[in-house]
């Protein structure tokens, strides 16, 4: 997606991570048997000029957001980039489950920090190993 209020940067492990998560993602659809579809980012490294503007319209942005240091992204949960042409469709639903499961897995690895904000439509992760 379109970065309106973020720079496309993340620190090399935070990069890593949202890799695995992308990848690990593609592989849990595959072996569902569900069309491929790829994650929309949604966020990801701010300034805090980028902060401030956020500020006047998200009640979850913060001064001091973690977006400013690169570690950390939004991965939306309401929509996904279908790239598998055969195949029926399948709800927003079973994908929100199948992201959320990835997701949940590497949090439960020490591998990052995940808060579901349903405010803002998306998953806030943020890698917990630099």
């Amino acid at each position: 997606e379109t970065l309106k209020q973020s720079i496309p940067y993340l620190v090399p492990r935070a990069s890593i991570l949202l890799q695995d998560i992308g990848r690990t993602f593609f592989d849990s659809l595959t072996v569902k048997g569900i069309p491929l579809h790829k994650i929309i980012v949604t966020s990801v490294m701010r300034s805090k000029d980028d902060v401030t503007k956020l500020r006047g319209h998200n009640r979850n942005a913060t001064v001091n957001s973690c977006h400013l240091y690169g570690t950390t992204f939004d991965i939306s949960y309401t929509r996904f980039n279908r790239t598998g042409k055969s195949g029926k469709a399948v709800s927003n639903e079973t994908m929100c489950n199948i992201l959320g499961k990835v997701i949940s897995d590497l949090r439960e690895k020490g591998e990052c920090w995940a808060i579901f904000e349903r405010s803002q439509h998306c998953i806030h992760v943020t890698v917990r190993k630099i």
